[in-house]
Parts: structure tokens; C-alpha cells; sequence
């Protein structure tokens, strides 16, 4: 019985650290970048893509992806579907939230 205790806090532990490391993960995709007064911002900072059947988020400039969602592309509607195939170009932080808010809902 003392055993399965210990096993039951170990998983608690692993969970709660898995969720702290997905919010700072998500925190630190989100958080707005303070930027010179005289740079200028480029016009859309992430694309949204899929990728095999997960929606992918590349930040422009980079050629690996930021954030692996989890979102299956194939419980979204078609247009959906046909959107992110071409990529759909978010322009800040908080595009990326709502996108990603409306297709986890």
C-alpha cells in the first residue's frame, strides 16, 4: 500500500511539472519582444501550417517550428483544412492565441 502512495505522488509531481513547462513554454512563445523605437516589426510573425495531421506553428525567419500543437487538422471543417495547407499568416501573439483558442475549442 506504501508503495502505490509513492507511486500516485511521483505522477502528481510529473504531471504538475509537465503542466508548469507547457505554460512557460506557451509564456515564452507569447510574450511580446520589447523592440528598438526605430526597428520596425515585420508584417506577420507566424505561419500556421499543418503538418501530416497536427497544425504546426513556424515563426517567419526560421525554418524550424516553434510549437507543435496537438490539434488534429482532421477534426477541423474543410476550409479550415485547406487554409492551414497553404499556411495562414498570423500577425502577432495574440492572432497565434486566438487561432490556436478557436481550434482547440
Amino acid at each position: 500500500m506504501r508503495i502505490r502512495n509513492r507511486s500516485l505522488g511521483f505522477n502528481i509531481v510529473i504531471l504538475s511539472l509537465t503542466f508548469l513547462a507547457v505554460i512557460l513554454l506557451l509564456f515564452s512563445l507569447l510574450w511580446p519582444k520589447s523592440t528598438p523605437a526605430n526597428s520596425t516589426l515585420p508584417e506577420n510573425l507566424y505561419t500556421a501550417k499543418s503538418v501530416g495531421h497536427q497544425v504546426v506553428i513556424y515563426q517567419n525567419g526560421r525554418a524550424d517550428p516553434v510549437m507543435m500543437t496537438g490539434i488534429d487538422i482532421r477534426t477541423l471543417p474543410p476550409v479550415d483544412q485547406q487554409a492551414l495547407s497553404e499556411g495562414i499568416s498570423l500577425r502577432d501573439a495574440t492572432a497565434l492565441a486566438h487561432l490556436l483558442e478557436d481550434y482547440d475549442a
